[in-house]
């Protein structure tokens, strides 16, 4: 893979963020989720997730970074501190393009998320919602050790989808397994 640079979001990349998220969601969620909420709103949804999102008024609660090769988003990942505090620190979002999976760029950003957790909320545990029936997204978080804790339906698009939740206690651990070193 050639260089990847990384870098905070800001609000001009709303368009690009959303882009890419309603992709990755029309490419992982085929079959999971309504296929009229897939071929149809999905942008629309997305785009105003995150002009919400990238217009925090307390930015320095979440972490929005970017993957980036020359000016194309290879993928993102999203942290927000204040979703379940009482739970630690929630992976809200973790998308790369399909055509760059299983490449480490994943894991690269899985690793940069824990650690910015690590900087700013140093005592936290991480922990996200993962779909039951995405099993690729489920091997992923199971190759970097996280813990199911607890099962709940989530509405999306108008339905009850069944999801897990993923626990890491040992954010150096995580961070250190997901860049792959012991």
């Amino acid at each position: 893979m050639k260089t990847v640079t990384f870098r905070e979001a800001h609000t001009g990349d709303v368009a690009l963020v959303a882009g890419l998220h309603a992709e990755s969601w029309c490419d992982a969620y085929r079959g999971i989720l309504p296929a009229t909420y897939l071929q149809g709103p999905i942008l629309d949804d997305r785009t105003s997730v995150w002009q919400q999102r990238l217009a925090a008024s307390h930015p320095e609660r979440q972490l929005v970074l970017l993957a980036l090769q020359n000016d194309l988003l290879m993928g993102f990942a999203c942290v927000l501190l204040d979703e379940e505090p009482q739970s630690g620190a929630c992976l809200d979002n973790l998308h790369v393009l399909p055509d760059y999976k299983g490449q480490g760029l994943g894991r690269q950003l899985f690793a940069k998320a824990a650690e910015w957790v690590g900087t700013v909320e140093p005592a936290w545990p991480l922990h996200l919602w993962v779909f039951e029936s995405n099993h690729g997204a489920r091997r992923f978080y199971d190759s970097l050790g996280g813990a199911i804790i607890a099962r709940q339906n989530k509405w999306i698009a108008g339905m009850e989808v069944p999801s897990l939740r993923y626990f890491w206690n040992d954010l150096e651990a995580l961070r250190r397994r997901a860049v792959g070193k012991p």
